[in-house]
């Protein structure tokens, strides 16, 4: 993430205008499964511990943010309060490739605590998940720097909660990145820098004889060059990763008529709850819809050309790639 969680200060090392650090408590309250049990977090590692309530579906995390009144040093004077702003929530899911921002409060935004619920689907997480609050602007700001100048820029944060889907022991289905040697025989091409593979089950290699690229990708770091390239990285892998996902899902329900694995069904239920259905098929679409247009348009020539299309827009839209490409050249540009 671009900012530096650990204090809260007017303006950031990494950002070129003010941002309030620090400002956003993010807690949770509970969580419960499929409607059913409930736990409690990890107040003092911040962690959502899943692993430990056998098989669910569906989680549902409850919680605050509370926004202090440092927001106000990054607006200029005549804006606020209330602020143009709007209160997100960003879920990042790194080894499913798996990242959303959920909308907490539409702008204006003032100090003070807005309640949070995230549902989260079991068959499209593995691993660690990552949930980070931010003040992001809504309009352009007639004053400039040293404010934030643009709308879509993000002006606060706060400190994270991680969700432990997975047991450090215990394996699960994904869409994780892997690193592989592509000189060894039966692999791709060495000239590649990454390569899909569905078996056994989906995952992005990545060939790890690009020691610049593993490296980018690797880094811990939460900002700076290497960990803005490592999201421009994974927003670019992902949208390779996601086209294929829908295709071969697709291809599955045209010849099956439905879903094969578990991993296909959760790229189904990914489609219909977020812009790539949307923008595939329209509003108002649900898994039925998905299965049924999907395979309908896969199996048909005559649509297939204009849904490729369609899907490459979608998976953009679905990645944020614009937004972490101008991002990457906004910060690192001369």
């Amino acid at each position: 993430m671009p900012a530096n969680t650990q204090n809260s200060k007017s303006r950031d090392e990494s950002m070129p205008y003010h941002y309030a650090d620090g400002c956003l408590q993010f807690g949770v309250t509970g969580f419960s499964f499929d409607g059913g049990d409930v736990g409690s977090p990890d107040y003092d590692d911040r962690t959502i511990p899943l692993y430990d309530y056998g098989d669910w579906s569906e989680v549902r995390i409850k919680g605050d943010v509370a926004v202090s009144n440092s927001v106000e040093r990054v607006f200029p004077d005549d804006e606020g309060p209330p602020f143009p702003a709007e209160l997100i929530v960003i879920v990042d899911a790194e080894e499913t490739q798996l990242r959303f921002e959920k909308t907490i409060a539409d702008p204006p935004i003032s100090d003070g605590s807005y309640d949070v619920e995230l549902t989260l689907n079991r068959s499209l997480l593995r691993g660690d998940v990552v949930m980070t609050p931010r003040l992001v602007r809504t309009e352009s700001c007639r004053e400039g720097l040293p404010y934030a100048p643009n709308d879509g820029m993000r002006v606060a944060g706060g400190e994270s909660w991680t969700v432990v889907v997975d047991h450090p022991t215990k394996d699960s289905d994904g869409f994780p990145f892997v690193y592989r040697d592509f000189s060894q025989d039966s692999m791709p091409s060495e000239e590649l820098v990454h390569s899909f593979s569905k078996r056994p089950n989906p995952k992005m290699m990545i060939n790890n004889q690009n020691e610049n690229v593993v490296d980018v990708l690797q880094s811990g770091n939460t900002y700076g060059f290497r960990p803005n390239m490592k999201r421009l990285l994974k927003a670019d892998f992902g949208v390779t990763l996601w086209i294929q996902l829908v295709v071969l899902t697709g291809t599955t329900i045209a010849e099956a008529g439905e879903p094969e694995f578990d991993w296909q069904k959760g790229v189904v239920e990914e489609i219909s709850n977020s812009v790539l259905g949307t923008h595939l098929f329209g509003e108002d679409v649900d898994y039925e819809t998905v299965v049924s247009e999907l395979g309908d348009n896969i199996s048909e020539p005559s649509k297939l050309r204009e849904l490729i299309t369609n899907i490459c827009e979608a998976v953009q839209l679905y990645q944020e790639y614009a937004e972490d490409l101008d991002y990457f050249i906004q910060e690192h540009s001369p």
